[in-house]
């Protein structure tokens, strides 16, 4: 279930595989403190959920999920 914007999804490399981040919305934009990973990996696409891609991401929070999730 989705609340309000608080959680975005994140496409993993074009492989159909998709990560679900919380979003602070109080933090800066580019600041990593916005961003907390959740480890649900969804293969199917989000309907509702706002997707964004891995490189939109600041370089703290993309070297994070290459590392854990990739």
């Amino acid at each position: 279930m989705l609340k309000h914007g608080k959680y975005v999804y994140v496409e993993l490399n074009n492989k159909g595989k998709y990560l679900k981040v919380r979003v602070l919305k109080s933090r800066d934009e580019n600041s990593p403190e916005r961003y907390i990973l959740t480890g649900f990996v969804s293969k199917k696409r989000p309907i509702k959920a706002q997707v964004i891609k891995l490189e939109n991401l600041p370089t703290e929070i993309r070297d994070k999920i290459t590392k854990t999730f990739l």
